[in-house]
């Protein structure tokens, strides 16, 4: 057997030396160093088992909660045994939505809420705020890991919640709650629990300033999936979305608003970033973004207004601000438009964030029925990739779009000519074109 071995670890960035060093080389902490001992490795050896063996238990299902927003971004419910991870910036509503889950699972058996942070007075009162009362919904006011596991091991709840991790510490490690080392080894023992033992677990993660959860990138690969609440604190919606799941498809969204009685799930989804306006002005259009395996139609705004500065100014929000000067020069380029002696701002209505590059059109349009001052005809939806060379570019998901918008009552899209003999859909205009200056002419 091996002897115990001492080494160093920085509380920072996890960074291992055979040495104490003043100063980390990997992140550049200083002082940052703690010992840390390793045991002896035995000598026993496993038994693997093979992968037809009766001993291995086949179960594909999920504890739906009820919130179908909620289960469908997970995949169709939680899976026993699972452990995922939440993620959002302070007051988003993280500890409103898991505690409104956790009453649901109370109806089924013992919940046990597990906080760090709150005392029990202040949970009780959110609790009663939501309209909360279960007697199987148990708090548990702790932070030693150790007596954590113990209390799930003895109580054997149907569903666990740790807001949040990062408070959290084993007695056995040095260094704060929150640290690299602390974060790594509570994650890790939760993980054992939840998976010997078959009960799902949900994990609350505090975020870093870039929007990231705080701690090391080690914990996202232990855990099955990793999810993020999204918005503004001002703004009444919410998106919970996937970015890692084991057991479903990632880059799902739900939709949520922020009520008086917790998070609710919106009435429509598909419509819930569309002004309610029967006629749109002039630099608005609708475009319909694929969320998963949701289509979502949101409202894309342009304001193009003379400038008096040598330098235009360029203001986005909801989409990358490299994108939209990549589309600005493409319309000067291809339409010959003077966009310079214009300050630009674009923005997504209801604080909507999305990467996706279906969106491209949208924004040229928008910006081209704010220079011309011409609206775009009512119960249109622009969406399509714009290459450098003012290609529309075919997106994924086309024909579902166009099959969700009919039914949400839009009647004319405009698309790619790449799906002209793909999609075919009755009772709907379906335009296509080749480039950006083909949609100049079918729109203006």
């Amino acid at each position: 057997m091996k002897k115990k071995s001492k080494e160093y670890v920085c509380t920072v960035c996890g960074y291992r030396s055979p040495v104490k060093l003043g100063r980390c080389p990997e992140c550049g902490s200083w002082n940052s160093f703690v010992e840390v001992t390793e045991g002896e490795e035995s000598a026993e050896t496993a038994t693997p088992i093979s992968i037809t063996s009766d001993k291995v238990k086949l179960s594909e299902a999920r504890i739906k909660t009820g919130i179908e927003e909620f289960d469908r971004v997970l995949g169709g419910g939680i899976v026993e045994g699972s452990i995922i991870l939440v993620g959002g910036e302070p007051g988003i509503g993280k500890s409103t939505l898991l505690l409104q889950i956790a009453s649901i699972f109370a109806k089924q058996g013992k919940v046990i809420y597990v906080s760090g942070e709150e005392s029990y007075l202040q949970i009780r009162m959110r609790a009663k705020r939501l309209g909360i009362e279960s007697k199987n919904l148990y708090l548990l006011i702790e932070q030693d890991i150790d007596l954590i596991k113990n209390t799930i091991l003895k109580e054997q709840p149907v569903f666990v919640v740790i807001d949040s991790v990062q408070t959290m510490f084993s007695p056995h490690l040095q260094g704060a709650p929150g640290s690299v080392t602390q974060v790594r080894e509570c994650t890790r023992v939760i993980t054992d629990v939840a998976k010997n033992h078959g009960i799902p677990v949900v994990l609350v993660g505090h975020v870093t300033k870039g929007g990231m959860i705080a701690g090391p990138k080690t914990i996202e690969h232990l855990v099955d999936g990793v999810f993020y609440l999204e918005g503004e604190r001002t703004d009444v919606k919410r998106i919970f979305r996937s970015v890692k799941n084991r057991f479903g498809t990632t880059n799902e969204a739900g939709i949520f608003e922020m009520q008086e009685r917790g998070l609710v799930e919106a009435e429509n989804p598909m419509l819930t970033f569309i002004t309610e306006e029967d006629e749109f002005p002039a630099g608005s259009a609708i475009t319909a973004t694929l969320e998963g395996s949701l289509p979502i139609f949101l409202e894309v705004q342009a304001l193009a207004t003379p400038t008096y500065f040598p330098i235009p100014r360029r203001v986005v929000s909801g989409i990358d601000y490299n994108r939209l000067l990549l589309i600005i020069a493409i319309l000067e380029k291809q339409l010959h438009l003077k966009l310079g002696s214009f300050d630009i701002y674009v923005n997504t209505v209801g604080g909507f964030t999305t990467k996706d590059r279906t969106i491209d059109l949208s924004v040229a349009v928008t910006i081209m029925s704010s220079i011309f001052d011409k609206r775009i005809p009512n119960k249109t939806v622009v969406f399509g990739e714009l290459g450098l060379g003012g290609e529309i570019r075919p997106t994924v998901g086309a024909e579902r779009k166009v099959i969700q918008g009919k039914r949400l009552g839009f009647d004319s899209f405009v698309l790619s000519s790449f799906f002209k003999d793909k999609i075919k859909a009755n009772g709907v205009n379906l335009y296509f074109a080749k480039n950006i200056r083909e949609v100049k002419e079918i729109i203006f």
